[in-house]
């Protein structure tokens, strides 16, 4: 006997609504880790990125939490623009899908400015937004 599959209707599909409380909750942790970079605020940084922290770079390396701190702490950054954010939350797993403009300065105090696309994975722990992963590539002109 043959095993047949049928697709779900989509009214047969069941869907996961977060409230506004979980999307103001997760934004808020990221408004949060953004001020931290840009402040280059290390305690804060240590506090909302989790111990076990993965960095993927646009450069196909993944690193952690300390190389990713000190990244941050060495970039001289002077503003942050976050440019849209999509959110995807799932139980106390949030994926944040956005696009920012970095901003940044070398000890020149020459300027520049980098546009990436991003990914970030926050969990809730300790009743707090913790960022476990995040994915950088620079944005392509359009």
């Amino acid at each position: 006997m043959a095993h047949r599959s049928r697709q779900a209707r989509p009214e047969e599909i069941p869907t996961c609504n977060a409230s506004s409380n979980d999307e103001r909750r997760v934004l808020a942790a990221e408004d949060d880790y953004v001020a931290a970079e840009v402040a280059g605020d290390e305690a804060a940084l240590r506090r909302i990125a989790d111990d076990r922290l993965m960095f993927n770079r646009s450069d196909g390396t993944t690193t952690g939490k300390e190389a990713l701190i000190q990244a941050v702490l060495g970039m001289g950054m002077t503003n942050q623009t976050l440019r849209e954010r999509t959110l995807l939350i799932e139980g106390d797993t949030a994926l944040v899908f956005g696009t920012t403009d970095i901003r940044t300065a070398d000890v020149e105090d020459r300027a520049s400015m980098t546009p990436l696309r991003y990914t970030a994975t926050y969990v809730q722990r300790r009743g707090t937004g913790c960022l476990l992963a995040l994915q950088m590539q620079r944005r392509v002109p359009t």
